[in-house]
């Protein structure tokens, strides 16, 4: 049989209900709301759309536009992944979220291993879906609040983790800390007190499971210090600080700020009127980090001056070391 009436002859095999749904969990990655879902049903039905029109109005609203791009940043991570790439210096559109430069810094540098997830029960599913691919080892989610999700799960808190010394190889902390002893009813969990004593909890208790060569991803909101009730607000040397509080050595950080041509690195970053939603939807800049808990060893080290050095700076590094002579 011709490829091309194969083709149309299996566009049309499945019933409207069957396309409408693969339609808005292929393009949207969702299923279609009830209002919508029953509109579709009834135009298709009476002949005034089509299956090729109701795809062209999925592919081509707003909400496909967010969908694109993360998934643009989620195989640019594998691809960086796959190469043993830990790419710096990355771009997203005006107007979008941190997202889209937190979910691609942090899946480039997972390690294999076991991996702990933590605040799975809020975390963009985009994201999820790209962790479960790409984890090599064992993943392990932990949250106060519960999800179904494909791996393995705990009802804990993050300040007193169920899990021995130096279980973990690698743990991830994306846009959860700031929420550590916060009013976390808007998450339907119960409003909590302690600040950053709280946060500093965390990232001990993050410190005690973690193997000594293993590695804390955080990504947080930088701006104007702030508490803004159901999260908290640093600006990079706030942030630097509870780090090294907790015992924590920042192996590599990366700032990040949202401005009219959309979201670029800052190095230069100051935080005086760079203020939560004020940009876009949510932050208006964001800090990335790579952190290792064998922070007295690392600086004791030449190899791990070294190595850190290159990771702070990026190409700079390069460009600043002495050449060799080679003849």
């Amino acid at each position: 049989m011709d490829g091309a009436l194969a083709a149309w002859l299996a566009a049309a095999e499945r019933p409207d209900e069957a396309f409408v749904d693969d339609a808005y969990r292929l393009v949207l990655r969702r299923d279609a709301d009830p209002e919508a879902r029953r509109r579709a049903l009834a135009k298709l039905a009476a002949g005034t759309l089509s299956r090729a029109t109701l795809l062209h109005e999925l592919v081509t609203a707003a909400e496909f536009e967010r969908v694109r791009v993360l998934d643009d940043a989620i195989a640019f991570a594998a691809g960086a992944r796959a190469r043993g790439e830990r790419p710096r210096l990355l771009q997203g559109p005006p107007g979008s979220d941190e997202r889209v430069v937190e979910i691609p810094w942090v899946l480039a540098r997972l390690r294999p291993g076991r991996v702990l997830e933590v605040g799975y029960a809020f975390a963009e599913p985009s994201y999820l879906a790209a962790l479960v691919a790409a984890v090599q080892g064992k993943l392990v989610g932990v949250d106060l609040a519960q999800a179904e999700v494909p791996f393995e799960t705990v009802r804990a808190d993050v300040r007193e983790l169920p899990f021995d010394a130096r279980s973990f190889d690698q743990a991830l902390l994306v846009s959860t800390l700031e929420h550590v002893g916060a009013d976390n009813t808007v998450y339907g969990l119960e409003a909590e007190e302690g600040g950053a004593a709280a946060r500093l909890a965390a990232l001990r208790e993050l410190r005690r499971v973690l193997r000594p060569g293993g590695s804390l991803l955080v990504t947080v909101p930088l701006g104007e210090p702030a508490d803004h009730g159901w999260f908290r607000e640093d600006d990079v040397r706030g942030w630097t600080r509870l780090y090294a509080r907790a015992g924590l050595f920042v192996e590599e950080q990366e700032a990040y700020e949202l401005g009219e041509e959309g979201w670029r690195a800052a190095p230069a970053f100051r935080a005086e009127g760079v203020r939560y939603g004020e940009r876009g939807p949510a932050a208006s800049a964001v800090l990335c980090a790579d952190l290792s808990p064998r922070r007295l060893r690392r600086l004791a080290t030449p190899d791990g001056m070294r190595r850190t050095a290159r990771r702070r700076l990026g190409p700079a590094y390069r460009r600043a070391r002495p050449r060799r002579d080679t003849a």
